[in-house]
């Protein structure tokens, strides 16, 4: 048995007891290491601290059992369950993790799950290591315009967002004054409660003259974006970068050393991208803030 798969001994050892006390030292026990080292291969494997890991998969099961609508299911038992000492500090907690109180959430579940940290598994564990880098780049990056075709999304259709890149590919030659060769992809205008947005497939413009019938232009602000870089595997690659985005925004951001900063996130194509082609790259751009 290799290091990965004892690992995984210790996080099915998490999951079965998720709301009972856990320390780090039985959990290590359970997967054959030392704490001190159990702690470090943590957070190399999956890029978490053990104790972000336990307390996200906590909040993300407590949401799952609001969002059933149980009207007999007390604040104060998943509050304790998830081992908070008051209802207070549970409510803190989840509102940071998923942007609604507990009672709001249970009144109105977002459509989106893309925050719920979902459990670490092997397959999982090998996205990670063999297509994200899993530490971003922090960088800001100046004002910019897009221009493409633009159509609204939801959890249920966002499948379809390679057939927006096939509307898109015969109007790239067409617009004029283009800035760079890189292709962007703009996701703006969100509702987290519905699940929609905005999904862009473009090219960046030094200005907007002329654009072609059906296309559009977005002007993305000058902000600071943490800046991932994706290695492609898979030829699926919208099954794969759905993978990233949920270690993203349910893991690195649940992290806390950042927070997402309402702006549109996008990804960028570098020049003679082919999506269904391995040994490719491609970065993914997410506005955040340093949290105080």
């Amino acid at each position: 048995m290799d290091a990965r798969e004892r690992f995984l001994l210790g996080i099915e050892h998490i999951e079965g007891h998720l709301f009972e006390p856990l320390r780090l030292s039985e959990v290590a026990e359970q997967a054959g290491f030392s704490a001190h080292y159990y702690s470090r291969l943590f957070r190399i494997l999956s890029g978490e601290a053990f104790g972000s890991y336990l307390r996200h998969r906590r909040l993300t099961v407590a949401a799952g059992r609001l969002s059933e609508g149980d009207p007999e299911l007390r604040l104060i038992d998943l509050a304790l369950g998830c081992q908070y000492d008051s209802q207070e500090a549970f409510t803190r907690a989840f509102k940071r993790a998923f942007g609604l109180t507990p009672g709001v959430f249970r009144a109105r579940t977002p459509a989106s799950s893309l925050n719920w940290r979902l459990p670490i598994t092997a397959e999982s564990l090998g996205h990670l290591q063999e297509v994200l880098d899993m530490e971003p780049e922090i960088v800001e990056i100046p004002a910019f315009t897009v221009a493409g075709v633009r159509e609204r999304f939801d959890q249920a259709n966002k499948h379809e967002i390679p057939a927006l890149w096939d509307r898109f590919n015969p109007l790239e030659d067409t617009i004029p004054h283009r800035d760079g060769l890189e292709t962007y992809g703009l996701c703006l205008n969100s509702d987290p409660e519905s699940g929609e947005f905005d999904y862009l497939a473009g090219v960046a413009v030094e200005r907007v003259d002329r654009l072609p019938i059906g296309a559009v232009a977005e002007t993305v602000p000058r902000q600071s974006y943490a800046v991932f870089t994706h290695h492609l595997k898979a030829p699926n690659l919208h099954e794969e970068l759905q993978k990233t985005m949920r270690w993203i925004w349910g893991t690195w951001l649940a992290e806390g050393r950042y927070e997402y900063r309402q702006g549109p996130d996008f990804e960028r194509y570098p020049p003679g991208f082919e999506p269904g082609k391995a040994g490719g790259f491609l970065e993914i751009c997410i506005p955040v803030t340093a949290r105080r």
